[in-house]
């Protein structure tokens, strides 16, 4: 049975009072498309892809013969230094309790160009988190810690993800050592899957990445790089209880030599089922284990040649009472969830001269099954959905002189789903081809610029198809290539300024397309059906991004014996976005029981606000010293729609009354004001830590708490403009002490690590509407690090 005739069973299949209202709603719309799941186009744009996949392996033979010519062009000199642009350093033992440092000038990072560069040498700005943040904590998975980052909040509805510069999560590319995590559901990465006890560090960078990350980097790329071994023999075993959270248990080690490195880790967790209640409400939280073991390789065969591989393995098994929210609405129920996902990695690098040569392939396959006690509608009370993926990846990096490094790559990704909201099967296949120029022309100014092109199977590339509002071919090709060009200025030894301006893109989503999928919790009760499904087109959602800041690491203060020093930065951003994707309320279903919802482009949006960043250190003497990090964000997010209204007189509340720009509040879920602080003690000697953190979040709209009604008739929609429909702002306190115990006597260069402390301690809670919100929780911690 061919693809397109499962495709139109599976419609028959779908339910009946659905298939009714769907038909009523968008008859007009289905009569322009002829197969409301696929385009005719699909498949003429499958046979353009297979053309270039087969051509990409022309070009792949090209460059493997370049590969030994242009680095002699380039750096014909075969005495010339070593270029600027620095390789990542081995890993070696450190004292961790080595002085705080505010700003490490020499560390190397790769997410921003994808190769190495110093910090303070990167055009593009990138935010690096150490491992050392984890350590006199209760950081259960990623989510913890990034939540304590400036300028990311933490969304909770249907799974935790992370909110960047006032854009959603499913605008944000996670990577997992580089490769991109599969199993998004309702567009958001569930961050829980991610341990915190194998992380090295985090790599951060803000704003459209799309030039060399492709679509999901509209809005930035986080980087979660893991362990590497040190030199020699090392490990870890490490537990942990949390008041109304996990008990884990950590088990990790490797072996690093010049040759070789090796390491492995596994993880356990487990919940027992709980309740909370606050002001006569009370909410259910389910129980769970998660198990996660991960192994990585790499082979030196030669100076010039390495092969690595990396193998990962999660489960999570949930059961009992819980609740979710979806669209504003809070449901509940009693099932289970099993969550499960493989992924690996094989790769070699080639380096010869002054070029390297990269090669990846990447497969991961991530399965979810949800067993509910009460029927959702045609599916039965079994829920499951399949994600598949495989990735080839290909890299040219060649150093063209000292001071500039040009790169190009191919990229090539298979990615399929199925299961019971996806009955038709649909798959994706997309081509991308990149570049980018980074330069040093003088010892105060660096540069990146880098460019992309994308090719995907599912839809037509609006560029081409002239749906695009652009009457100059070079605006076109521009709008096509998704370029972004980074500076970085340094004025003085201490004095940096970046700026940068891109382009970034979204194609839509399986969900967005194709989704089948009936909710019928209690509090819930609707049906998300893709648009492609009511003979609908998405187009993809596309940015163009600004953003500039001042960074000085030159604080210097005498206070008495001693100095503070420190770092401050002040960044703005602005992004513009159009074509953005919103799911949108279509009407009710046959029986007038529930809604209907499905996706469309809502034109313009933007987000602006001010990030500031200030990092400064107290060495009381040798061993002794405080360190204390501030971070503030300032968000401005509107619906350029709604302003239009306003200003057109088109926008009222449901009794009439014309809508103000004063009382207009934004986009529902931003938090206008938010904020982060660590304020550390270390004693060397003792083996001594305390730390204060706090996070706070501003107040921001729900949805839910709407109470007007739509506000504007074309497109509908709800509008933020009243006290009552935001939630309140709230702070979360966090404090933790930390004692080390050297135990050189039972191994070498060994320790006994012990952490007690309090997450949450004056207790915020929120059921109605932040329901992760768990109130206050103790916590105990024991590691032996050796």
């Amino acid at each position: 049975m061919d693809f397109l005739t499962q495709s139109r069973k599976a419609r028959k299949e779908f339910s009946a009072p659905l298939r009714l209202c769907v038909e009523n709603l968008t008859q007009s719309k289905r009569e322009k498309t002829k197969n409301p799941v696929l385009p005719p186009s699909f498949f003429t744009h499958t046979k353009k892809f297979m053309r270039i996949t087969s051509t990409s392996f022309t070009l792949s033979v090209v460059l493997f013969l370049l590969f030994s010519i242009l680095p002699s062009i380039a750096a014909p000199d075969s005495t010339l230094q070593t270029p600027r642009l620095p390789a990542v350093p081995r890993v070696k033992k450190a004292d961790t309790l080595s002085k705080t440092r505010t700003y490490n000038a020499q560390q190397v990072v790769i997410t921003g160009t994808r190769n190495e560069s110093l910090i303070k040498d990167s055009p593009v700005r990138v935010e690096v988190v150490g491992g050392d943040k984890l350590k006199s904590s209760a950081m259960v998975n990623s989510a913890d810690l990034l939540r304590e980052q400036s300028g990311l909040l933490l969304t909770t509805n249907v799974r935790t993800g992370v909110q960047m510069m006032g854009l959603s999560p499913d605008y944000t590319m996670i990577l997992l050592d580089g490769q991109p995590m599969i199993g998004r559901v309702a567009g958001v990465l569930d961050l829980s899957r991610i341990s915190v006890g194998n992380i090295d560090r985090v790599e951060i960078v803000k704003g459209p990445m799309s030039s060399l990350y492709g679509s999901e980097a509209l809005a930035g790329v986080i980087n979660i790089i893991t362990k590497r071994p040190v030199d020699g023999w090392s490990g870890k075993v490490y537990s942990q209880y949390l008041q109304h959270g996990a008990a884990e248990l950590q088990l990790d080690g490797g072996y690093g030599a010049t040759d070789y490195e090796i390491s492995g880790f596994f993880n356990s967790k487990s919940a027992q089922p709980f309740e909370l209640s606050q002001d006569g409400r009370t909410v259910p939280y389910s129980g769970f284990t998660d198990y996660t073991a991960q192994t990585k390789g790499l082979w030196r065969i030669t100076p010039g040649l390495k092969l690595s591989a990396n193998g990962r393995f999660f489960e999570s098994e949930s059961s009992g009472k819980f609740t979710e929210s979806f669209f504003g609405q809070v449901a509940s129920n009693t099932g289970s969830v099993v969550q499960r996902e493989f992924s690996g990695t094989l790769g070699t690098e080639w380096t010869h001269g002054k070029a390297r040569l990269t090669a990846q392939l990447y497969g991961s396959n991530y399965t979810e099954q949800y067993n509910f006690d009460t029927t959702q509608a045609a599916a039965g009370r079994t829920d499951d959905l399949n994600r598949q993926i495989w990735r080839g990846y290909l890299q040219y990096d060649v150093f063209w002189n000292l001071r500039n490094r040009f790169t190009f790559g191919l990229e090539a990704n298979y990615d399929n789903t199925s299961g019971s909201r996806y009955p038709d099967k649909p798959f994706y296949r997309t081509f991308s081809i990149f570049g980018q120029w980074e330069g040093n022309p003088t010892e105060w100014v660096s540069y990146a610029l880098s460019s992309r092109y994308v090719g995907n199977s599912a839809y037509d590339n609006a560029s081409f198809s002239g749906s695009e509002p652009f009457d100059s071919t070079l605006l076109k090709v521009l709008w096509l290539a998704n370029p972004k060009l980074a500076l970085n200025f340094k004025i003085t030894d201490n004095l940096q300024f970046r700026t940068s301006i891109g382009t970034g893109f979204k194609v839509p989503d399986f969900r967005q397309l194709y989704v089948q999928f009936s909710n019928r919790l209690a509090g819930a009760g609707y049906d998300l059906v893709g648009a492609r499904r009511l003979g609908l087109d998405l187009q993809p959602e596309r940015s163009t991004a600004f953003d500039a800041g001042i960074m000085y690491d030159g604080i210097d203060i005498p206070i008495g014996d001693d100095k503070l020093t420190g770092m401050v930065e002040v960044r703005a951003f602005r992004n513009n976005l159009s074509n953005l994707i919103e799911y949108y309320y279509v009407g009710q279903d046959a029986t007038g029981n529930n809604s209907v919802y499905s996706y469309r482009n809502l034109s313009r949006v933007y987000t602006q606000g001010i990030e500031t960043n200030l990092h400064l250190a107290l060495p009381v003497s040798d061993s002794t010293s405080f360190s204390a990090n501030f971070g503030y964000q300032f968000l401005d997010a509107n619906d350029v729609e709604v302003l239009d209204a306003i200003k057109d007189g088109r926008a009222i509340y449901i009794n009439g009354e014309y809508l103000k720009y004063k009382t207009y509040g934004g986009l529902w879920f931003r938090s206008r004001h938010s904020g982060v602080a660590r304020v550390q003690y270390d004693h060397r000697p003792y083996g001594l830590s305390i730390n204060f953190r706090v996070q706070y979040v501003g107040r921001f709209g729900d949805e839910a708490l709407d109470k007007n009604g739509l506000a504007l008739g074309d497109p509908a929609r709800k509008v933020l403009d009243r006290d009552d429909e935001y939630v309140p702002g709230y702070a979360l306190c966090n404090t933790a002490i930390t004692k080390r115990f050297d135990t050189q006597g039972l191994l070498q260069s060994s320790r006994i690590e012990l952490t007690a402390g309090v997450n949450n301690i004056f207790n915020s809670m929120n059921l109605q509407s932040i329901p992760m919100l768990l109130g206050r929780q103790f916590f105990l911690n024991a590691a032996m690090v050796w």
